[in-house]
């Protein structure tokens, strides 16, 4: 049996999103078993409409707080839903991809307290060992890029936290408080994409930093939402569905305050990401600097996050000691909700298929119309070859007839140069 955390006063409750793999759900809260004593924590488990065996898992383990959902919460409703029944003033966000490293709690708390950031982050490494980001940096048009070894070599390198536009929900401390202060997780941004974008962005809105920190590792798969079980909201192209969706309506919460953002890449060639980070990152430098010497000034009025589901009395109902349970209402919603993203999503296909079948098409006849082109340049290829002939024919023909009557002459001439000499 894994026997997770459960201090009765925590200094930090984690909350953890499972919602596919048994596999990868048992990886991470090993991890979060074996790793972490020196700071207080209570276990929440958001089991986000799971699986028999992912259920199985959850129910198996002891000392958890157990929140049950029927439908996909997605992160931003699931850490609404957490920090409901959390009792820590910091709450902790992993998803199920996520393997902490011992130690990982730590730091970030550390981290949070000397500096007063409002959200801190874990830094990320892949399975092989790289890193895979150190939080990340947002362009002016909503787009962003990974912060690591190879767009940004000399923050990847860092010893000390290093500011970022914004950190990975797979990974977070976020203070409570501070979060307060805007709605906490905005659920604008449900299923997933763009909540933990928005998060920290408003945290830096109020003047709060935002910090990964490198003393805090987590091992993170990435990429487990869009591979649901049994699921309509799957496929490799969810993830660009949503971020488009969501894209948008990022920036219409928050367009005017990215103006002074750095440009994006103009392509995704690795110089071209590099030296946008770099200059993104001059601005987030900038912004952190600000804020330490007390210079930042928020807007009069600051966008407040939307809860579209969890704006209800009682979105989480108690069933036992340590068991909850998302109401019905909620629950109805969540699936209404994931119904007309179904329909968004295979109307976006649609869309895209048609527009695809289109280029296609204008390709084809394009296509078509350089074949004819080939065929005419090949017919004109002929009649040059066949008149290129001809005239070295004639010309050979006159070469040879010129070559003979040369002859002839001098022939002739040694002929009369002979009788001459004769007589």
């Amino acid at each position: 049996m894994i026997r997770l955390p459960s201090a009765a006063n925590p200094e930090v409750s984690i909350v953890v999103l499972l919602d596919g793999s048994a596999e990868m759900g048992e990886r991470c809260l090993r991890a979060i078993a074996d790793g972490e004593d020196s700071v207080s924590t209570e276990t929440i488990l958001l089991l986000n409409d799971p699986d028999p065996s992912l259920e199985s898992l959850a129910r198996s383990t002891s000392g958890a707080k157990l929140v049950m959902s029927r439908a996909n919460a997605g992160p931003g409703v699931g850490w609404n839903l957490g920090a409901t029944v959390a009792k820590a003033p910091r709450v902790a966000s992993l998803h199920e991809d996520s393997e902490p490293s011992p130690g990982w709690l730590a730091p970030l708390v550390e981290t949070m307290t000397e500096t007063g950031a409002g959200a801190v982050g874990s830094r990320l490494f892949n399975h092989d060992g790289t890193i895979q980001n150190c939080g990340w940096v947002l362009f002016s048009d909503g787009s962003h890029a990974q912060i690591n070894t190879m767009s940004a070599p000399e923050t990847a390198a860092s010893t000390e936290p290093t500011p970022a536009d914004f950190l990975s929900g797979a990974a977070m401390l976020v203070n409570l408080e501070a979060a307060d202060t805007f709605g906490r997780w905005d659920e604008r941004f449900q299923p997933a994409v763009y909540g933990d974008i928005d998060i920290t962005t408003a945290m830096w809105s109020r003047g709060r930093l935002v910090l990964s920190v490198p003393n805090s590792e987590v091992r993170h798969m990435s990429g487990s939402f869009d591979t649901r079980p049994n699921s309509p909201l799957t496929g490799p192209r969810l993830r660009l569905y949503l971020y488009e969706r969501h894209c948008q309506r990022f920036l219409d919460k928050w367009g005017t305050a990215l103006g002074n953002r750095a440009a994006p890449p103009p392509n995704l060639e690795p110089e071209s990401v590099r030296l946008a980070t770099e200059a993104a990152l001059v601005h987030t430098d900038a912004r952190a600097k600000l804020v330490r010497e007390g210079g930042w000034k928020p807007a009069e009025q600051e966008p407040r996050a939307e809860h579209t589901f969890t704006g209800i009395a009682e979105p989480v109902i108690k069933e036992g000691d340590d068991a909850y349970t998302v109401a019905p209402q909620l629950v109805d919603a969540l699936i209404e909700a994931e119904h007309e993203t179904v329909a968004g999503y295979c109307s976006w296909l649609i869309e895209r298929e048609a527009d695809l079948a289109k280029r296609l098409h204008e390709a084809g006849g394009h296509m078509e119309a350089l074949r004819t082109h080939a065929t005419h340049l090949e017919n004109e290829y002929g009649i040059a070859i066949a008149r290129l002939d001809a005239i070295q024919s004639r010309m050979v023909w006159r070469l040879g007839s010129f070559v003979l009557r040369a002859l002839r002459r001098a022939r002739q001439a040694l002929s009369r140069g002979a009788s001459r000499a004769s007589s």
